[in-house]
């Protein structure tokens, strides 16, 4: 019993969680401040010259900004801490339970695994915290600088070399 529980245990670590599995790029979270103050949500999927292209939330049209209405843009970054949670938990609760059959046998493998899953747990939510947003002021911005900012937002974008 103690060898079938082990190799389920490994082999369901050498599996890669679906999560990982290639999906279609998206473009980062924007928040776009206009000049007026009003602000537009969505997804950035494209930068042109003088235009920010983004797909408003909430809705199937795609909107365009002109970058002299911008005020400042924000990169709104997503947390990841449910995947570190997620995943510090299999793999540490994982690795616990095979030191604890490994080394005392069956109680030890709960106790392992409890051990191991909750020191997983934690470090998983620390490494997949949020990080901060990101703002970038455009309002009157050299010609030099605004070349610097439509690069930045062209890596972000969903389509990068979209012309």
């Amino acid at each position: 019993m103690k060898r079938i529980l082990t190799l389920a245990i490994v082999i369901s670590l050498l599996l890669p969680p679906t999560s990982l599995f290639a999906k279609e790029r998206r473009g980062a979270n924007i928040e776009i401040t206009k000049s007026d103050g009003t602000k537009i949500k969505g997804e950035l999927i494209g930068v042109k010259q003088d235009s920010t292209l983004i797909l408003e939330s909430y809705s199937i049209t795609g909107g365009s900004v002109d970058l002299s209405e911008v005020k400042s843009i924000k990169i709104v970054k997503q947390s990841n801490i449910g995947l570190g949670v997620r995943l510090g938990l299999i793999i540490g609760g994982g690795g616990g339970a095979l030191l604890g059959v490994h080394f005392s046998g069956g109680y030890g493998a709960i106790v392992g695994g409890l051990y191991g899953g909750l020191s997983g747990l934690v470090i998983g939510a620390i490494i997949g915290a949020p990080g901060a947003d990101e703002t970038i002021d455009i309002f009157g911005g050299s010609p030099c600088v605004m070349a610097t900012i439509l690069e930045k937002l062209r890596s972000k974008a969903r389509f990068p070399d979209y012309q």
